[in-house]
């Protein structure tokens, strides 16, 4: 059915009709019936390699070495699965290395193509209707080629363009089946004969050593996109929910964006960054440290009036001062941590100043234990736990003692 080729690879036609044998009971078989079987099930397969599962390198095919001698050019592949356009599948079954003339520029193109190779030359008996030579190979192979040439493919395969816009409100299944309409009418609806049914595999440039590497356009190089891959892909995009696309290009052609601008910007964004955490860090500190110069100060003011609130406001300046020495204030969540560790001890304080300490005073330093509390369940940003651990600090500051009142 796909295209009738013959050894040297040239198209004849594009489609033709499968035909296959019709076996009844004393039918006479001969050589031409056999021939028949075998076209008929490879030309199946190769029409849906072709019209289905596409051209390109399936399984590996790289071309490892490309090395230069006084008379010829020395190219080595690696094992691998390749279809050419005509769908026939090409085998490389271990690593093959081929020699080719020497080229007369320094950038080269390679390709792999379909070939065939006889074997086991067998006589031919002397039957009415045998060949007319004396020998005949028994066995065929299905072998490749390796050839090059110094200019560039006429173009590299594609991914063909497909017009997505459909309104928002579509059913799915109408959607899929839009737009698989539309895949078929603009890349479908008429077959080209190919060719040149070789497969590009590869670039190579001479360099000035006289040593051959990879080109540029070897990423160009054809490529099978089977199931596997598809699904990887496809699952890979589904489960990518915070950055589905990730990737650089893909962007819409009016979008444009300055390489440099775009450096800058980022640049700019890391001194942000910094300038923060900066920031961030002496707040904390500094929060640390008012906090062990107010509640020393509450602790010294309380020492008479009320010794086991005096104590528990210098446990505070202890934590605080331990909170220095370990430069909690350097990470965010240990300063939090800590931060939550001292809350217990403010409470306390609250509960024991409650016959020391005058109501207003208390009742401010109270609504600032609540807040810090509240933030700390919240789990608020770091910022706005050290703008509430400083209300603290300076409602302990404001704490005045009751007088008239002395504990015992």
């Amino acid at each position: 059915m796909s295209q009738e080729t013959g050894a040297d690879g040239r198209a004849d036609r594009i489609l033709e009709q499968f035909e296959k044998n019709q076996f009844f009971q004393g039918k006479l078989m001969t050589a031409r019936d056999m021939q028949t079987e075998q076209d008929y099930h490879t030309e199946r397969i190769h029409a849906l390699n072709r019209f289905s599962t596409g051209q390109g390198i399936l399984y590996g095919a790289e071309v490892s070495s490309v090395e230069e001698t006084e008379t010829e050019l020395k190219v080595t592949v690696e094992p691998g699965i390749v279809l050419d356009a005509h769908g026939r599948p090409i085998i490389i079954e271990h690593s093959t290395t081929r020699t080719l003339p020497l080229p007369s520029d320094d950038v080269i193109y390679l390709f792999i193509r379909f070939d065939t190779n006889e074997l086991e030359s067998v006589p031919v008996p002397e039957v009415r209707g045998a060949s007319s030579e004396e020998y005949m190979s028994n066995r065929v192979v299905e072998d490749f080629e390796v050839t090059y040439q110094e200019s560039p493919p006429e173009e590299f395969e594609t991914l063909p363009e497909i017009d997505t816009s459909i309104d928002d409100d579509t059913e799915a299944e109408s959607f899929l089946r839009t737009l698989a309409n539309r895949y078929h009418q603009q890349n479908r609806m008429e077959l080209q004969p190919v060719e040149d049914p070789s497969i590009f595999v590869g670039s190579f440039e001479r360099t000035r050593d006289g040593s051959w590497v990879k080109g540029a356009d070897t990423v160009k190089r054809s490529l099978v996109y089977d199931n596997d891959m598809l699904y990887s892909m496809l699952v890979s995009h589904i489960t990518e929910t915070d950055r589905p696309h990730n990737m650089a290009g893909g962007m819409a052609e009016d979008i444009s964006v300055d390489l440099e601008e775009l450096v800058e910007v980022g640049e700019q964004l890391d001194t942000i960054r910094n300038q923060l955490d900066s920031l961030n860090r002496y707040v904390m500190r500094k929060t640390l440290k008012d906090e062990i110069r107010f509640f020393s100060t509450l602790a010294t003011r309380f020492e008479e009036h009320d010794p086991e609130g005096s104590r528990l406001a210098q446990e505070i300046v202890e934590q605080a001062e331990a909170g220095m020495a370990d430069r909690v204030y350097d990470d965010p969540e240990e300063y939090r941590s800590q931060v939550g560790q001292k809350l217990e001890t403010h409470l306390e304080l609250v509960e024991v100043l409650e016959a020391s300490a005058s109501e207003e005073s208390l009742e401010r330093y109270v609504e600032a234990v609540n807040e810090l509390q509240t933030a700390l369940a919240e789990d608020a940003d770091i910022v706005r736990v050290a703008e509430v651990q400083d209300g603290v600090c300076e409602a302990a500051d404001s704490l005045e003692e009751l007088y008239g009142v002395v504990k015992e």
